[in-house]
């Protein structure tokens, strides 16, 4: 997800990459936040970037983005750029979650980019049913159904919206442990045996350090 912002602290994250006018490291990494501070992202810098990134690219901006809309669909810009963009797309997910009249939800429903509010009802919607509706006509039937289930399919509530929260962190399991194995994080953090034939491997995840450590041997 790319993601324009005139505010990089809600989005800052344990493992992050800063960069100045120019994208100079690759936004490849599910793990990592990367953040670049530019006035000229462009819409075709967002239709370029945007199969790469894996994660989030937030892009600084002093100023509201001037995107197309093919590149709108595949970015989110943050509130509060709102003041100084046309953008009504804020609005239309406050509708959708807070009114209750479900006709006037419809009546600001002005083909607004789906990819963009999807990502906002996943922090904001927490109904499995509303989901499994929208995956039954989801690249299935016609884009308008989906637009009805985003519209009357969801109970609305008076609560703040708010932005997604960040995934959390997800080890990466060594090849050493099966698939299956659910206990691998126990096991190779009390077992120094197991712990160092990881090491061995190479394939040691992020955090572990790669020096091996003697066991104790009873005489």
């Amino acid at each position: 997800m790319i993601i324009f912002t005139d505010d990089e602290s809600p989005f800052r994250d344990e493992n992050e990459v800063f960069m100045y006018g120019s994208i100079d490291t690759v936004p490849d990494r599910k793990d990592t936040t990367y953040f670049l501070q530019s006035d000229k992202f462009s819409s075709e810098d967002v239709l370029s970037w945007s199969p790469i990134v894996q994660n989030r690219l937030v892009i600084i901006t002093r100023k509201a983005p001037k995107l197309s809309k093919a590149a709108k669909e595949l970015c989110v810009v943050h509130d509060n750029l709102r003041g100084k963009s046309n953008d009504d797309t804020f609005l239309i997910v406050k509708a959708i979650i807070n009114w209750a009249d479900r006709e006037r939800v419809a009546s600001v429903f002005n083909n607004p980019p789906i990819p963009l509010l999807l990502w906002f009802l996943k922090g904001n919607e927490t109904d499995i049913d509303v989901w499994r509706r929208f995956a039954k006509v989801q690249y299935i039937l016609p884009e308008k159904y989906l637009e009805a289930s985003i519209i009357y399919g969801i109970t609305p509530s008076r609560k703040r919206v708010s932005w997604p929260k960040k995934k959390s962190k997800v080890k990466e399991r060594p090849e050493l442990f099966k698939a299956d194995d659910k206990h691998w994080e126990i096991i190779l953090e009390n077992s120094i045996s197991v712990a160092n034939k990881v090491r061995e491997s190479g394939d040691i995840p992020k955090g572990m350090t790669r020096r091996k450590v003697a066991s104790q041997s009873w005489i």
